[in-house]
């Protein structure tokens, strides 16, 4: 990271959830609680070195009574701030829609490439009031962050994070025409056809509001590609150059990138050593005993393929009958997203399916899965250690970030089963067994694969996925994008000055 750069920079990230949420415990005190989520692990550190500002939705009464005591700019923490989280505020009913209803029902799925066509989605009168809500959310967040740039004494960055904040980009540019601007996509961007199953004008205006970033980015080139497509086919008056990945638009250039996110190496192999994550190690000894461990950790998202991988565990045990009573398949699952039906309908399966599981193959003294429902970041870490296989086998995933910290914490020479739709197949493909995960057989297959490999063949895998790891860290994925504001900005003021220059010469 260029720190003479950011030296004289105000840095505004934005996103829908925040670093940190505010809640009461038992005693009614507000306590802070960390924020889940790849974009607080991504982002957090590069704000600590920066001391900037994070805006993003309040999400209960705390939270709107922290913003309303420190006038809408909350220190963290409030003795030696470290950066300064501020809250956008919207009523329930709005929010509900804007987030319950479009961002992930509907923007979600169609980026994930999941909707069932045939069926879903229907543009009726709720999701076209959604869309409403939506709009109203991001011009709150495009008013809160106009704000800032206005009071900055600095020059402003302002770095937006994901697909809740589409619309904001054109509102802050209408306001700042010369603001420096980012908007990262932490999912896969889908296909123009899928993209399309959207209504009309809300394709239009979500790419005509994203191309007033000066910088678009992506995690791979596979997203990247469907963006200029779909820009191409929707917006035809805009100049694609799918070489440089640069689009001119109603005069303006946005230059669309790929940064694939990454881990903060060192800060996680600290953690790996801590009194509680080995208090923790003790805690898998009872579990796991003298069994291999298969492991995965995941939210109970529908996109992360939960139930074939269990599905495939199943067969794998019927397959291979040898292996009953020594291998033990750990699972650390989070629910996900339980105000939406179909997400509660798929954690309820995902129980059923572990205790069909378990009462089909387990003996007396060994229950083939064991099932683990509740946040323990000091547990998933001393299992990412421990485990003999590890499963990610999303049926797509902007990056996933499991598979980077598996192979950075593990010390059992643990082989790593990986999807092709898992967005770091592209860099850890090397250093893994990949599936198609779609395809139970396979699955199965490779876990025995996984389980009868040689130490040398085990030690070469995982030496290939943390040397792509190493070369491509946290550090790095922000260092890029700041490079390129860099140059972005740089071109900005050789052009002023030339302007300058030629209206001199004309004089």
């Amino acid at each position: 990271m260029d720190s003479e750069f950011i030296q004289d920079k105000e840095i505004i990230v934005a996103s829908n959830r925040g670093p940190v949420v505010f809640k009461r415990n038992a005693t009614g005190e507000i306590e802070l609680i960390r924020g889940a989520g790849g974009i607080v692990g991504s982002m957090i550190p590069f704000l600590k070195k920066t001391h900037g500002t994070w805006v993003s939705s309040a999400i209960g009464e705390c939270d709107h009574y922290m913003n309303n005591k420190y006038n809408g700019k909350v220190p963290i923490s409030s003795d030696n701030p470290e950066y300064y989280v501020q809250f956008v505020k919207t009523e329930e009913d709005v929010y509900n829609r804007f987030n319950g209803k479009f961002a992930n029902p509907l923007l979600w799925f169609i980026h994930h490439s999941m909707w069932n066509p045939p069926y879903s989605p229907c543009a009726d009168d709720e999701l076209h009031q959604a869309w409403d809500s939506y709009q109203h959310v991001n011009s709150m967040f495009a008013e809160t962050i106009g704000g800032d740039i206005y009071k900055s004494e600095k020059t402003p960055i302002v770095m937006l994070q994901d697909y809740h904040i589409y619309l904001a980009p054109k509102m802050i540019r209408k306001a700042h025409p010369d603001v420096l601007m980012t908007q990262f996509v932490h999912i896969p961007f889908p296909a123009p056809e899928i993209f399309q199953q959207l209504p009309n004008h809300m394709q239009t205006e979500i790419l005509e509001s994203v191309l007033t970033n000066n910088v678009l980015g992506f995690h791979i080139k596979r997203y990247m590609k469907n963006f200029l497509r779909t820009v191409e086919q929707i917006l035809p008056t805009a100049s694609v150059d799918e070489l440089s990945g640069d689009i001119l638009y109603e005069g303006h250039i946005c230059h669309v990138r790929t940064y694939p996110i990454s881990i903060d190496i060192e800060t996680l192999q600290k953690q790996g050593q801590a009194p509680n994550v080995a208090s923790k190690e003790a805690e898998i000894d009872e579990i796991v005993g003298d069994c291999k461990l298969i492991y995965r950790t995941d939210r109970a998202d529908l996109s992360k393929n939960i139930i074939r991988g269990f599905q495939a565990y199943d067969m794998f045990l019927e397959r291979y009958p040898e292996w009953k009573e020594k291998v033990k398949f750990v699972a650390t699952l989070m629910p996900s997203r339980q105000d939406i039906k179909i997400y509660r309908e798929y954690t309820d399966n995902i129980r059923d399916i572990v205790k069909n599981i378990n009462e089909k193959h387990a003996t007396l003294d060994w229950e083939p899965i064991k099932y683990i429902c509740k946040g323990d970041f000091d547990l998933v870490v001393a299992l990412l250690k421990r485990y003999d296989v590890l499963m990610v086998n999303p049926i797509l995933d902007g990056m996933n970030i499991v598979a980077k910290e598996g192979s950075v914490l593990n010390e059992n020479n643990g082989v790593l089963i990986l999807s092709t739709g898992a967005g770091c197949y592209e860099e850890l493909n090397d250093g893994a067994i990949c599936i198609n995960p779609y395809d139970l057989r396979q699955t199965a297959e490779s876990i025995e694969m996984a389980l009868l490999m040689d130490d040398k063949s085990k030690s070469h895998l995982l030496a290939e996925a943390r040397a792509a790891i190493m070369g491509n860290d946290l550090n790095k994925w922000v260092s890029d994008q700041l490079g390129d504001i860099e140059r972005i900005m740089y071109e900005k003021q050789q052009l002023k000055l030339k302007d300058r220059e030629e209206a001199v010469r004309m004089n």
